[in-house]
C-alpha cells in the first residue's frame, strides 16, 4: 500500500504539538516497550538474561561502536540518544528530526554530552545526510514514520562509511495499523478476560476495550507519517543492506493490550499487575509459534 506524500509541514505541526503536550504532562512510561516488566522479558528472550539491556548487547556485540560516529534518524527530542552515550554504546551522535520544537528541546540538554551530541532539523524522507560520514545510522521507532522509504534508504548508504551499519528497533507490522482478524481477536481475547477494568480505565474516564483497525482516513488525520509504508520495509531493508542480524521483539498483542493510554496503570512493583503482563508476554509468544501472528517490531543490524 502507497499513498500520496503528505506535506511535511503536517508531519512537523503533529510531533511539535506531541513535544509541547509531553514537556507538560511527562508520564513514566511513554508506551508498551518503555516498561521495565515487559522489557526484562524481552531481554530475556532476546538476548537470554533479564538484565541484558540492548545497550549491553550493542557494547558487547559491536565493540568498535564506542567510537563511532552516528547519524541517528527521527531523533525527536533525543533521550534515547542520550542514554546511547551515557551507556557508552557511541561515540559521537548527530540526531535529525524534521519536528522544530522537539530538535529544541533536544537541544537544550545537550551540555554535559560536550560536543559528542548535537541535533538538526531536517526531513529523513529526502535521504540527504551526506557522503561517507557515519560509521552507524541508527533508527529508533524512525524508519516507520517515513514515506520515501528508497529516498532515505539510499542516503543511509550513501552516508555510511565503508563496512558501515545500519542499527534500528522499529515497527515493521501493517501499513496504516491495519490489524490483521487473528491479531484483533487475540488482542481482544485477553482484554476482556484478563485484565480488570480498574486498570483498563484512562486518563479521561473512558475503558480501554475493543480494539478495531482504524480507518485509513482516521490514521492519515492523527498523523501522516503514522505507520505510512511500515509493512514495507523489512524487503527494503533486505534490498539494500547485506549480513543482517534480527531480533524478533513480537508486539503484535503487547503493543495494543498496553497502549500508551493505559500502559501507565501497570505498576512494576505490583506482582498481580505483573503476573497480567506474563500471562500476554506468553500468550504473544505461542501466537508466534503457531504462526498465527508476526513480529511487528524488530531490532536489526544490518551492514551496508
Amino acid at each position: 500500500m502507497h499513498t500520496t506524500q503528505q506535506p511535511s509541514s503536517t508531519v512537523s505541526k503533529v510531533w511539535n504539538q506531541w513535544q509541547q503536550a509531553r514537556n507538560l504532562n511527562p508520564s513514566q512510561y511513554v508506551d508498551w516497550g518503555d516498561h521495565p516488566t515487559i522489557l526484562a522479558l524481552l531481554y530475556g528472550e532476546m538476548f537470554g538474561s533479564p538484565s541484558t539491556s540492548i545497550f549491553d548487547y550493542l557494547k558487547q556485540a559491536y565493540p568498535n561502536f564506542v567510537n563511532s560516529s552516528v547519524l541517528s534518524l527521527c531523533a525527536g527530542d533525543g533521550a534515547f540518544e542520550k542514554l546511547l552515550l551515557k551507556q557508552g554504546v557511541f561515540g559521537t551522535i548527530t540526531g535529525i528530526d524534521l519536528a522544530e520544537e522537539r530538535v529544541g528541546t533536544a537541544n537544550a540538554q545537550i551540555a554535559e554530552f560536550e560536543g559528542r551530541l548535537n541535533f538538526i532539523v531536517g526531513d529523513v524522507n529526502k535521504g540527504d545526510f551526506g557522503v561517507a560520514l557515519y560509521d552507524v545510522v541508527f533508527a529508533k521507532a524512525a524508519l516507520h514514520h517515513v514515506e520515501q522509504l528508497e529516498s532515505m534508504f539510499a542516503g543511509i548508504k550513501k552516508c555510511l562509511k565503508p563496512g558501515g551499519k545500519l542499527v534500528t528497533v522499529d515497527f515493521f507490522g501493517p501499513t496504516r495499523f491495519q490489524w490483521s482478524d487473528a491479531q484483533l481477536d487475540a488482542v481482544n481475547h485477553f482484554i476482556d478476560t484478563a485484565i480488570p477494568d480498574t486498570l483498563l480505565k484512562r486518563a479521561d474516564g473512558s475503558r480501554h476495550h475493543n480494539i478495531n483497525r482504524p480507518t485509513i482516513e482516521a490514521m492519515i488525520a492523527m498523523d501522516p507519517s503514522e505507520a505510512v509504508r511500515s509493512s514495507d520495509i523489512d524487503h527494503l531493508i533486505r534490498q539494500h543492506f547485506s549480513q543482517i542480524r534480527e531480533f524478533q521483539i513480537g508486539g503484535a498483542l503487547l503493543s495494543l493490550i498496553f497502549d500508551p493510554t493505559v500502559v501507565n496503570n501497570f505498576d512494576c512493583s505490583n506482582p498481580q499487575h505483573n503476573e497480567i503482563i506474563h500471562a500476554a508476554f506468553h500468550y504473544e509468544r505461542r501466537l508466534m509459534a503457531e504462526n498465527k501472528i508476526g513480529s511487528d517490531f524488530k531490532f536489526i543490524v544490518a551492514q551496508a
